[in-house]
């Protein structure tokens, strides 16, 4: 955004020159740079007055000037219609050389010496204005080089906004800025509009549609204007800040959304059909032509100005070709609204025009500032075409925002900082800043927040304005660094950290992926989650919110792959979304841990064979942590999913701790194109944080030694493992400390129904040494109760 010194001088002081202006707002956040558009212009073209102007006797288009530098006159023909006696001018003198390369003579026009040119601003690359010579402020000191002059008193910023700051967006904004940097006062152009007698309400009517995109919108009436060229001064100030005249109309609203911030929107009255405005969304498929010659179909997601038969304008971003002001306009209808930031950004990407409109209304313009905006154009109209203004506005404005505000402690300002801030400064910067001081205490004080400064809406944002504008290069050095804990320790965060190093001490590398996915890859969890999609997506690939983490980690491991890593043991600590209408913002966020594992285990050595990776790594890994947080093992009990060749899930209070399985490897093709085995876990984090860490249990070390008996026994193939582990160790007595399970074995001498399994058991006693009795009475009693619970037998 482009701001002008010449022009910011109408609002406030300014005693610095244009290189410590910008430097003074770079320091508070406004990173503005100079455009010195007049550094190409040699120093023989230089400010002159011009005494007298006489008709050219041979020439009726020409005029014969007096001009006077302060040291001499000279002659010079001009062809300009607007030179007039008692201008100030700039007038290359012969021999200079303009920045197009054109250079200046003395030479004889139609019989009359001339001493060199009076110069037009795209004569000089100043703009691409060639209505007349540059006529110039009465302050321009006679004799100086333009160069100079301009250097000093016009020059122009470019100023680069950070979205939180649209009320820097205009002039007014800039100076208002530079008001609290130097204590001078703000002048706001005052506004006296005379009106007519005819209500604007009787000719026209304002209907919104759709209160949520458009919550204000106001309008003004202007009769009788004459459409012409902008005077001087107005083309002026456009070129300034790098826009070309139009017409007086236009121009006018676009000088007061650059001197305001407020965007606004003129009609030729004509072309509204039944002189009534409709404020609404755009219809699917719809099309519409733009000023800027361009048919642009539009969706829903798009807001419209219509009139009562067809679209006018697309709100916030661009007029349509079918109302703008041409020189047959004779009546004008003004607009002046409040748009909703959210829609004008997505309707501006989706159409892909980015204009001075929806930069400052994506931003978020000043719902108040709207009716002054309003007048503040009317005025400026009638001064440069002329015109009767309708009397009153038609204002629609179904649900009027109240100010926010804002408590603030002094001592938090103090504490953040690091200093002590005067409490009667503060109080007159939040002043300055706009703020009604409701409150005042030794303690701190109540704010009423100006409606042109969204950004300020907690206590902080007012403590980031203090050191701001008292200067961050003011704030003493800390001669020392202290610590201070406050408030209990984050267990939440040491257990997630806790997990986050066993993992690594398990082997596992910690990778990150996007938590933005494809549509089709959302859908990609085992719970049933319903994914949420982005209302403003990067991308077709990045539309959607993550379920959950394995889509992404597949992803990784295929690029692994590719380079020819192919033994992997990847985690991620990453959150998923889900929808969740029970949720005020219908939404939930959960904690996973996910988990893959492919190729080959552990390191490759001489001495042993290389384990390939297989289901069983997986489930060693989440009993680990588990064992590590002192929690119980888990129950895994089998699910069918087309996504895997097997599938597992344990559940902890009727809720699902995790899955851990093996990819279906058709699945792997069609989705990342993987032909590698792949086992993988992923875990509700949050649901294992909510288990209370079991007791760190100490006993001594056995000095009798321990016996071990095996059992192999024949039973159904259905019963799982670990049901027969259980029953062993609940009726194994307690002498009974380890039970290993070691073979499985089916086949021949096998009936193909039936399974095998052989179990390792430990017995010791810290007191004794167990006789062979105890033993077997013990072994008795596991062999009854393995034969009654699954109908085993003993092989």
């Amino acid at each position: 955004m482009r701001v002008n010194t010449d022009w910011l001088k109408q609002y406030t002081e300014i005693p610095y020159t244009p290189e410590e202006l910008s430097n003074r707002l770079t320091e508070i956040g406004l990173e503005a740079t100079i455009v010195d558009e007049s550094a190409n212009l040699p120093d023989s073209v230089i400010i002159a007055i011009v005494a007298t102007v006489d008709k050219h006797p041979r020439a009726d288009r020409l005029s014969v000037c007096k001009v006077n530098t302060g040291e001499r006159e000279y002659t010079v023909v001009c062809g300009a219609p607007n030179v007039t006696a008692g201008q100030r001018v700039p007038l290359a003198l012969p021999g200079a050389v303009l920045p197009g390369g054109q250079e200046i003579k003395a030479t004889t026009i139609r019989g009359v010496f001339s001493e060199g040119m009076l110069c037009a601003e795209d004569e000089l690359k100043l703009s691409d204005d060639h209505s007349g010579i540059m006529v110039l402020d009465e302050s321009a000191p006679i004799g100086m080089p333009l160069r100079e002059f301009l250097q000093k008193n016009d020059v122009s910023l470019e100023i680069e906004l950070t979205p939180n700051r649209p009320d820097c967006a205009s002039q007014i904004g800039i100076a208002r800025e530079i008001s609290l940097l130097t204590g001078s006062q703000l002048i706001l152009p005052p506004v006296n509009l005379p009106e007519g007698n005819v209500p604007t309400s009787n000719e026209v009517a304002v209907v919104i549609e759709d209160a949520e995109a458009c919550p204000r919108y106001a309008a003004r009436l202007i009769r009788q204007v004459q459409v012409g060229p902008s005077p001087q001064w107005l083309v002026r100030r456009l070129n300034s800040v790098g826009l070309r005249s139009i017409n007086n109309v236009v121009d006018a609203a676009n000088f007061v959304l650059m001197e305001t911030g407020h965007p606004l929107h003129t009609f030729d009255l004509a072309q509204v059909k039944e002189q009534k405005i409709v404020v609404r969304r755009a219809r699917a498929g719809e099309k519409v032509m733009t000023l800027d010659g361009m048919e642009r179909s539009l969706t829903p997601e798009i807001l419209l100005i219509c009139d009562a038969v067809r679209p006018v304008a697309i709100a916030g971003i661009m007029g349509l070709a079918n109302s703008e002001i041409t020189d047959r306009t004779t009546d004008v209808l003004i607009e002046s609204a409040y748009f909703n930031p959210k829609v004008i950004r997505r309707g501006a990407r989706f159409l892909g025009l980015q204009t001075d409109a929806s930069y400052r209304f994506e931003r978020g313009a000043d719902i108040e500032g709207v009716i002054y905006a309003l007048n503040r154009v009317a005025q400026i109209i009638t001064e440069v075409a002329g015109g009767e203004v309708c009397r009153g506005i038609v204002d629609n404005y179904p649900g009027v925002s109240a100010p926010r505000r804002v408590q603030v402690n002094y001592r938090k300002i103090d504490e953040l900082i690091g200093m002590e801030f005067d409490r009667t400064w503060l109080v007159d910067l939040f002043r300055e800043l706009g703020c009604k001081t409701e409150r005042i205490t030794a303690e701190g004080v109540s704010l009423e927040v100006p409606s042109w400064r969204p950004d300020l809406e907690r206590e902080v944002d007012f403590c980031e304005e203090a050191v701001r504008i008292y200067g961050m290069s003011r704030v003493p050095s800390a001669k020392k660094l202290s610590i201070q804990l406050r408030g209990a320790v984050d267990e939440r965060y040491d257990r997630i950290e806790s997990l986050r190093s066993r993992m690594m001490a398990f082997g596992f590398d910690e990778i990150y992926t996007n938590s933005l996915i494809s549509a089709e890859k959302s859908h990609l969890n085992f719970d049933g989650y319903q994914p949420i999609a982005l209302q403003n997506p990067l991308s077709i690939d990045l539309s959607h919110l993550r379920t959950a983490l394995f889509p992404g980690m597949l992803q990784a491991v295929k690029n692994n792959i590719n380079h020819r890593r192919l033994n992997l043991r990847l985690f991620e600590l990453g959150f998923v979304q889900l929808r969740d209408a029970a949720s005020e913002t219908g939404a939930q966020e959960k904690l996973h841990l996910g988990a893959v594992v492919c190729g080959e285990t552990g390191e490759r050595h001489w001495s042993r064979l290389m384990r390939q990776s297989d289901l069983f790594v997986v489930k060693g890994l989440i009993e680990g942590l588990l064992k590590n947080m002192r929690l119980a093992l888990p129950t895994w009990n089998p699910i069918e999913r087309p996504e895997c060749k097997i599938l597992l899930k344990t559940e902890i209070a009727g809720r699902v701790l995790a899955y851990l399985g093996e990819f279906n490897p058709t699945f792997l093709r069609e989705l990342v194109d993987i032909e590698v085995p792949v086992f993988f876990l992923e875990m509700d984090v949050d649901l294992l944080l909510e288990q209370p860490v079991g007791p760190v249990k100490f006993r001594e070390l056995p000095i009798f030694p321990a016996v071990q008996r095996d059992i192999s026994i024949v039973l159904d193939a259905r019963v799982p493992v670990a049901d027969v582990v259980a029953k062993i160790q609940s009726s194994g007595g307690e002498y009974l400390r380890e039970v290993l399970f070691y073979d499985l074995y089916t086949g021949k001498n096998i009936d193909k129904s039936k399974k095998s399994l052989t179990f390792n058991l430990v017995f010791w006693a810290l007191e004794r040494t167990l006789t062979d009795a105890e033993i077997d009475k013990a072994m008795t009693r596991i062999h009854q109760v393995l034969n009654e619970e699954f109908q085993a037998r003993l092989r």
